[in-house]
């Protein structure tokens, strides 16, 4: 059996989550169980720690992204893409989804910005 070090327990990626603004609130209206959220959360430390650099450091802003990444995972999880997204607000924020803001996002990543 292969013991994994991760770069952050799946326990302390849901823990963070929770101070992001809105992100508790989107867990009780879409009852999402602690379980769901442990099981998404392993997801994503196992996926970033196969493709992070071991020498490599990983701050706090590496965390803040990881932290975004599950979210939006939960998000796709309850269904919800189109309704809900994260956003900087200027800090890690879940926000009601826009449009706008969508395809201005796709044309930035398109044009390289």
């Amino acid at each position: 059996m292969r013991v994994m070090r991760y770069l952050v327990q799946p326990e302390s990626l849901v823990f963070n989550s929770k101070r992001v603004n809105g992100f508790v609130e989107f867990i009780n209206e879409n009852d999402i169980k602690q379980w769901d959220l442990l099981e998404i959360a392993l997801e994503v430390v196992e996926q970033w720690t196969e493709m992070w650099d071991e020498d490599q450091g990983f701050g706090s802003s590496d965390m803040t992204f990881m932290v975004k990444e599950f979210i939006d995972n939960v998000i796709g999880f309850a269904g919800k893409y189109g309704f809900k997204m994260t956003k900087f607000t200027p800090t890690l924020s879940v926000v009601d989804y826009s449009e706008a803001e969508h395809h201005n996002r796709v044309q930035r990543m398109e044009s390289g910005i």
